[in-house]
């Protein structure tokens, strides 16, 4: 029968550590900074900055899942606020990475065990600890790499899990469950088949297109332009009014054209006077009949003086020399300014008659035929396009207004007839070429130019 036992025996009793209250509060409160991340980007800085908190490290580092090579990249550290992908450091520690990415175990690791690499040997800290986050399905789709100087206690190794877990849970939150979206792999045949859809796609044929400003010009305008060197008094019409034929545009400071007359009125009287003179006195005196042919000489020159000086007085009023629309920027701008001979001052044109000037930048030089379509986006009208055709185009480049070299381009339209002056912007189509010369187009001439060759 067996004995039992004395019930005034000694119980052995058994320690049990309380844990740090300090350590578990501050725990909690790290969680909960956790949770209230509002974007992935937040998370991961929280997480590789704030957790020293919870355990000790020199640095972290957060790496996620390619999303199409197989392998882990480094997408956050502490103390870094931008991943150079080309350190050797960050590629040594992708590396050593993906030869892990299907060991959901945790483990300690030296320089050496990591990687070989002598980017990690030169790295000032050598004990390494590798976590892995993974899904609800325990899939390794990210981990947290730490770094210190120190070796790795047993319960460093429990909070970094605790992290690990935390981090994972609001990254796949944040996220939908779906922290890597990965592209999804090609076989061979799909492959083939993307290939040749991109080569159709490259031969396929398009029209080679550009955009440049345009403005509504007159298509054949009257210029009136200073007949002689002079001060402007006024313009008799304001902007864009309706003039008829005949009608007074512009008139110029007569005073001195009015003194250059009355002196070629006087010089011939003058000249006249001496003429008849002589031709009475040569009866009488042969010595005056040889000055006669001088002196009508004199009298035809002050004769072509006067024509002159008449017609400079006549032109001292313009007049419309046909019915249209008088185009000019404003009054201010030319009345009491000087002018010198032929320069341009104002337009008569009809308003219907228009065309569309556009100025082509040399970089988007391309061939132009005759009768090649055009659309225009006025400035006034946004929403549709006016439809056009291109007349001619300048084989010469020029600066225009903004200091940009440019081929000037005369466009038709077709149909509609906006109003003279209205700028925007116009679709040019040139020849038929390849889909992938008009998309390499401007990458080629730019590095010609770059490269010199």
């Amino acid at each position: 029968m067996a004995s039992l036992p004395d019930p005034v025996a000694p119980v052995p009793l058994v320690r049990v550590e309380q844990p740090d209250p300090s350590s578990l509060a501050a725990l909690l409160q790290f969680e909960g900074d956790v949770r209230r991340q509002a974007s992935v980007d937040e998370l991961l800085y929280f997480i590789t900055n704030e957790s020293r908190r919870i355990v000790q490290y020199d640095q972290m580092f957060v790496l996620r899942e390619a999303m199409v090579k197989d392998g882990f990249r480094v997408i956050g550290a502490s103390s870094i606020a931008l991943i150079d992908r080309n350190a050797p450091l960050i590629q040594a520690i992708e590396a050593g990475a993906t030869g892990r990415k299907d060991d959901p175990l945790a483990v300690q690791l030296d320089a050496g065990d990591w990687s070989d690499d002598a980017a990690i040997s030169d790295y000032p800290f050598h004990h390494w600890y590798w976590q892995p986050i993974t899904n609800r399905s325990g899939h390794i789709f990210a981990g947290l790499l730490l770094a210190r100087s120190a070796p790795w206690r047993d319960a460093d190794c429990i909070r970094v899990q605790r992290i690990s877990e935390t981090a994972g849970h609001s990254w796949l939150a944040l996220t939908g469950d779906k922290p890597v979206r990965k592209l999804p792999k090609l076989t061979k045949t799909k492959r083939r088949l993307a290939i040749a859809a991109l080569i159709i796609a490259a031969l396929f044929p398009v029209r080679m297109t550009a955009l440049a400003p345009v403005e509504v010009v007159a298509a054949r305008p009257f210029i009136v332009s200073a007949p002689y060197a002079g001060v402007i008094a006024r313009v008799d019409v304001p902007p864009n009014a309706m003039v008829k034929a005949g009608q007074p545009v512009l008139t110029f400071e007569d005073i001195k054209v009015r003194n250059e007359m009355q002196q070629a009125t006087e010089k011939l009287a003058i000249a006249k006077a001496k003429v008849e003179r002589a031709t009475s006195a040569s009866f009488a005196d042969a010595e005056q009949a040889r000055d006669i042919a001088a002196l009508n000489a004199e009298y035809k020159l002050a004769q072509s003086d006067y024509a002159y000086a008449r017609d400079l007085m006549g032109k001292s009023q313009i007049t419309a020399p046909r019915a249209g629309m008088a185009i000019y920027s404003d009054r201010r701008d030319w009345e009491g300014r000087a002018v010198n001979t032929g320069d341009p001052i104002l337009q008569i044109a009809d308003p219907k008659a228009i065309a569309y000037r556009i100025d082509l930048p040399t970089k988007e030089q391309m061939r132009l035929e005759p009768g090649a379509p055009v659309k225009v986006w006025l400035d006034a009208q946004p929403l549709w396009a006016l439809n056009g055709r291109i007349e001619q185009a300048s084989y010469q480049a020029r600066p225009t207004a903004d200091g940009i070299l440019a081929f000037a381009v005369t466009a038709k339209p077709d149909g509609n007839t906006p109003r003279i002056g209205s700028r925007g912007t116009a679709k040019l189509y040139g020849e038929w070429v390849p889909f992938a010369y008009s998309l390499l187009k401007r990458p080629i001439a730019s590095a010609r130019q770059f490269f010199g060759i």
